[in-house]
């Protein structure tokens, strides 16, 4: 089972924190408002009112012993710069934290976070894809040019098989997946003979320009 401890138990945390337990995971939620802590009581494994800046605390709290971290302390940027610091000096093997800015990313990023997000951005940008792009579904950049995304199919893919429409070949994209949304069923590395349906979502590997072209 995996261990994880969330530091700040506003809106972002305290998602994180019922998701994670939801999904079997033993969570320790942390936070400074009594409120917020009893709120997690039912659905962490353990829920600490203490303040996670205090370096004592972490340093009994053994964080050598969770696989990660993540810290979500709203708009007191100096604290998640400071608790950040202190996980990594004491050996943290993972650290997440929520970034309100972009500068405020690179600093963690500087003093010890695996990874810095500004959910916000993030969502935003997503929201602005599938607007701008009616079949686009939602996409995870792998590099800087190489996405995977879910695409609806467009009309004129419907009942063609894969191989009938060439698209490594056409397009320079893979489809390495395809979601059956109607009986919630994935197909992994479908084959050339696979025959597309109106409700298959294809999940397609390739850049972000060539998988643009399918519409």
């Amino acid at each position: 089972m995996k261990n994880f401890a969330i530091i700040g138990l506003g809106n972002f945390g305290a998602t994180v924190s019922r998701e994670l337990s939801s999904l079997g995971c033993r969570v320790t939620a942390i936070d400074s408002d009594k409120v917020k802590v009893q709120s997690l009581n039912e659905y962490a494994h353990l829920a600490i009112l203490a303040d996670a800046t205090d370096r004592r605390f972490l340093e009994n709290l053994e964080v050598d012993g969770y696989d990660c971290f993540v810290v979500s302390t709203g708009k007191d940027s100096h604290a998640a710069i400071l608790i950040t610091l202190h996980l990594k000096e004491l050996g943290a093997r993972r650290i997440i934290v929520k970034a309100n800015s972009e500068d405020h990313a690179r600093i963690l990023t500087k003093v010890g976070a695996s990874e810095a997000i500004i959910p916000e951005q993030q969502m935003a940008l997503r929201l602005s894809q599938s607007l701008a792009k009616p079949n686009l579904i939602d996409s995870l950049p792998l590099t800087e040019d190489y996405y995977v995304a879910e695409l609806t199919p467009p009309d004129n893919f419907i009942n063609k098989q894969l191989l009938e429409l060439q698209l490594l070949t056409r397009y320079h994209v893979q489809v390495i997946a395809i979601k059956d949304s109607v009986r919630e069923q994935v197909t992994f590395a479908p084959g050339g003979q696979y025959r597309i349906k109106a409700g298959d979502i294809l999940v397609m590997l390739g850049k972000g320009e060539d998988i643009e072209k399918i519409k």
